[in-house]
């Protein structure tokens, strides 16, 4: 059993450190659950059947001794880690995720923010391995519940394991359709689910209920089919990656290939594979197994963070033989003393560690909180024009800056930022709070999985006699805070036909989570552009960013920047041509650049605003160029929005006292308020009808 576990543990490692050829090494995972069912379900049905009965309480009793020390010790440490290493944002992010694994529900919270699990970079949770945790413990509260009705029922008659194995095929049946279901609508969320998991648990359980008919095959096939398990576990290892639809019908390999190998080793006696799996390294490594799965990750991740990138190779083994011994540590020190000391012993003892668990984390993540956010609190003054620009007396900018004032920001904030001016404080939005930051509100009419029938809600002046429209993914949708403003202002009825991931231009998007073309974005250009033709809107706004991949004509997806910048800038010119005709003005707003790096950062320790300029990103300036290409020699307009960004090629994260990103490509709602004005100077909106343009009422 220790050889299997040291298997599950390694093949998990080695994935997530980026070596060798394991790509699929996460179906380690799936193996822990399966042997977790197994022993479980084995302890519950000998101690049914020696005593008649099941003890819940000794049963959480030994799963408090087992689980919480070491669970405890690693979520203390690493949220002390963090609080030192990680952005103020992600810190913060890192309290909350520890309170949902204090509580086993980490699962929950990473499948309701939809949590790439495959995207293992140094913006990962530190203790997003948790879920499995939470997983398993799940299942706990419910199995020997079930399993004690059974034996209430079923142990006088003689027939509880048939009764357990019933029991389990129909939850194993109804958890695997759920799986496939799930997994198609939701692959993200069906990663982290316990009902699509239950399965999984469930086979291992039913391994274990029929271990005394396992018991009478021959040796030789037990053997057989020992080998045939490690064998599928193997190609699994090998053969997934990040899109193989886990935990649905391509996860039977790893868990029927556990199964097989924990039902073969009853009686494969030397003829199968667990003879290799007993070797001492192998069962070194099994008992501090626990723990080195626990250890591993925090590191990697945390590490990741210290060295600036995605911790791999050399150093990637360097860092998980450091975790081992961290493991062996915690196996020696802290999981034994507390499975086998006497101190626990008396069952209360073992039943009160959850609560004292819950009390230590709780003060850990309440004084690690409290302490960062008074640190990062400290007041500092805002950037101004006035203090950076060359003013003449009485003049708010003068000859260094321009004259718009929210261009002249800009610039006094590269300024700034050159001089290695201090990061203000408050900002706006609160940069704690960044990371919780949202999209623009679209009321009823958020089209994310085209709903039906599909509404149409009049923002602006609903009941004024213009009607603009905004068309566009979500880099459309952050500037509807500016948008509704003017359109109210200027007496414009607006209807927002925005849809994230969905480009405006007549191209179709490659959706790389269902490994397939987004038919709902090509649907969404057809609907859009029959509600546009009957609106014969005044004014048609448009603006977008760029996907990782599209779709070709013959249906293969193209990923080449230059390639899709041609079909965008294409795209883009059809769409111009086909709205054209049925409204007064198309207006294409240039794209907001792109930062290098996460804005998250500015709460980082030590920040100045130097550490906040970015260079725009090249790709994103080469799609730029591409849309503002499709507007030549067509009626439409291109407003240029750099220079709200970017000065010299900087682009600094806080401007004045906002903070202009919300991720390297999206504006936060507050910066797109302030730019009101200036946005309105360029759509000359109550010019085109004759209406003397006005200054907005605290563009801020």
């Amino acid at each position: 059993m220790q050889g299997l576990r040291a298997l599950a543990v390694v093949l998990v490692a080695l994935d997530h450190a980026r070596i060798g050829p394991f790509g699929g090494g996460y179906v380690g995972v799936d193996v822990f659950l399966v042997i977790s069912g197994f022993l479980i379900t084995g302890l519950l049905l000998r101690e049914a059947e020696r005593s008649g009965r099941v003890s819940l309480l000794d049963f959480y009793a030994r799963r408090a001794k087992r689980i919480l020390p070491a669970a405890t010790l690693v979520l203390a440490v690493t949220a002390v880690a963090g609080y030192f290493l990680l952005s103020g944002i992600a810190a913060v992010r890192l309290f909350k995720d520890t309170v949902w694994a204090t509580f086993f529900a980490a699962n929950i919270k990473f499948a309701r923010d939809e949590t790439d699990y495959f995207a293992q970079d140094d913006a990962a949770s530190p203790i997003q391995h948790y879920w499995s945790l939470a997983v398993e413990e799940q299942f706990y509260l419910v199995w020997p519940l079930a399993v004690l009705v059974l034996v209430a029922v079923f142990a006088a008659r003689g027939r509880l394991r048939r009764a357990v194995a019933v029991t389990i095929a129909v939850a194993c049946a109804a958890s695997f359709a759920w799986a496939l279901v799930s997994v198609a609508e939701s692959p993200r969320g069906a990663y982290f689910s316990t009902p699509a998991r239950v399965w999984e648990l469930g086979l291992g359980a039913a391994t274990a209920a029929a271990l005394l008919r396992l018991r009478r095959l021959p040796p030789a096939l037990l053997a057989g089919a020992s080998w045939l398990g490690l064998a599928m576990i193997g190609v699994a290892a090998v053969g997934f990656d990040a899109t193989t639809r886990v935990p649905g019908a391509p996860a039977l390999l790893p868990v029927v290939g556990t199964a097989l190998l924990l039902g073969g080793g009853v009686a494969a006696a030397g003829w199968g594979p667990q003879r290799l799996l007993a070797l001492a390294p192998a069962r070194w490594v099994g008992d501090r197994s626990y723990s080195f799965y626990l250890w591993h990750w925090p590191a990697l991740v945390l590490v990741g963070v210290v060295v600036g990138a995605p911790v791999g190779g050399w150093r990637g083994l360097a860092v998980l033989a450091g975790a081992l011994l961290l493991s062996d540590l915690t196996y020696r020190l802290v999981e034994n003393p507390f499975r086998e000391g006497a101190f626990v012993r008396p069952r209360w003892r073992g039943l009160a560690l959850y609560p004292v668990s819950v009390a230590m984390l709780g003060v850990v993540v309440l004084t690690s909180h409290t302490v960062l956010v008074r640190e990062l609190n400290a007041p500092r003054p805002a950037v101004t024009a006035a203090a950076y620009c060359e003013a003449d007396e009485g003049e708010a900018t003068g000859d260094g800056c321009a004259e718009d004032p929210a261009v002249a920001l800009v610039q006094a904030s590269v300024i700034a930022g050159q001089e290695d001016a201090p990061v203000p404080n408050p900002l706006r939005p609160a940069a704690l709070g960044l990371a919780d930051h949202v999209a623009a509100d679209l009321g009823g009419c958020e089209y994310a999985g085209i709903p039906q029938p599909m509404p149409l809600c009049p923002r602006g002046d609903p009941e004024g006699d213009r009607t603009l429209v905004a068309v566009g993914d979500s880099h459309m949708r952050h500037w509807i805070p500016a948008i509704d403003r003017l359109a109210a202002r200027h007496g414009y009825t607006a209807y927002y036909f925005v849809l994230q991931g969905c480009t405006p231009a007549l191209v179709q998007p490659w959706t790389p989570v269902y490994e397939k073309p987004d038919t709902d974005c090509t649907y969404f250009h057809e609907w859009s552009q029959q509600q546009i033709e009957q609106l014969q809107p005044d004014v048609v706004l448009m603006s977008t960013d760029t996907q990782d991949r599209y779709v070709r004509e013959d249906g293969s997806y193209v990923d080449d920047s230059r390639e899709i910048a041609e079909m965008i800038q294409q795209g883009m010119r059809e769409r111009i041509e086909s709205l054209t005709p049925v409204a007064d003005r198309v207006v294409v707003l240039g794209d907001v650049p792109r930062l290098m790096f996460d804005p998250s950062m500015i709460t980082d320790r030590g920040v100045t605003l130097a550490d906040g300029l970015s260079a725009p990103m090249p790709r994103s300036m080469l799609m730029r160029r591409a849309v503002k290409a499709a507007t030549k020699g067509t009626p439409a307009e291109y407003v240029e929005t750099k220079q709200w960004f970017c000065a010299e090629d900087l682009c600094p994260v806080v401007v004045g006292d906002l903070i202009t990103h919300r991720d390297r490509g999206h504006m936060t709602l507050e910066y797109a308020r302030h730019l009101t004005d200036a946005l309105g100077r360029k759509l000359r909106l109550g010019a085109e009808a004759g209406v003397p343009q006005t200054s907005a009422e605290g563009a801020g």
